[in-house]
């Protein structure tokens, strides 16, 4: 088992698979879909509509945008380079899955659980991503959110160097999760994200905000 460090003392494992072993036969992501140790490189899904399972596999260089997948449950799959945006992903089950750079602007993602979930270098702006619950972690690296919504159980979320300038969090609960390297000046809905972590610099910095959203006037 391999595993990610993010920080304070948080892991999240990766998929497990053998790149020497995963099968180049076609396979679509339209109509219900089965996929066990494929590899999915170039190509294009775009406004499809699918539903099924995808275990053991890395997907590379393809085009999702505007593709709706529902149910969905991915186990031990690697997404790089991937176009999202405007994509769907509603009722989705994650175990030991990486996106990585992809541009996913628009897109909708809705995590019935997430296990082990890692998300790198990928442009979010004006997505929409609700989290029903977190097994392990599901964790954010250097994504950029702006005017994104991000709802629902954020407890042992991640948030590494991302921008979340003009973010609407829209929290049921949030302990455990992790601000402290994150640009969170300008972000909304802060006041309900309760055992959330941040810096004492990061407070200071959206303390006039806080007070705002709590009903008190402040003046000069």
């Amino acid at each position: 088992m391999d595993f990610r460090k993010l920080g304070n003392g948080l892991t999240v494992q990766r998929p497990s698979f053998d790149p020497d072993y995963l099968s180049n036969a076609t396979f679509t992501f339209h109509g219900e879909f089965d996929g066990d140790e494929i590899r999915v490189e170039s190509g294009e899904f775009t406004d499809l509509r699918g539903k099924g399972s995808l275990a053991h596999s890395f997907v590379r260089s393809v085009d999702l945008s505007g593709a709706q997948l529902s149910p969905l449950e991915l186990s031990d799959v690697r997404f790089e380079d991937v176009e999202l945006s405007s994509a769907s992903w509603q009722s989705v089950k994650a175990r030991r899955i990486e996106i990585i750079r992809s541009r996913a602007m628009g897109f909708r993602l809705s995590f019935e659980s997430a296990s082990d979930v890692y998300i790198d270098g990928c442009r979010l702006d004006y997505a929409s991503i609700h989290v029903e619950a977190v097994k392990g972690a599901l964790a954010f690296n250097e994504c950029l959110f702006r005017e994104a919504t991000i709802s629902g159980d954020l407890s042992n979320v991640v948030f590494q160097d991302c921008s979340l300038d003009g973010v609407e969090f829209e929290s049921t609960k949030a302990m455990g999760c992790d601000l402290t390297t994150s640009q969170i000046t300008g972000a909304r809905g802060l006041i309900g994200l309760r055992g959330a972590r941040v810096t004492a610099e990061q407070a200071t910095s959206v303390a006039i905000q806080l007070a705002a959203e709590a009903g008190l006037t402040v003046s000069d």
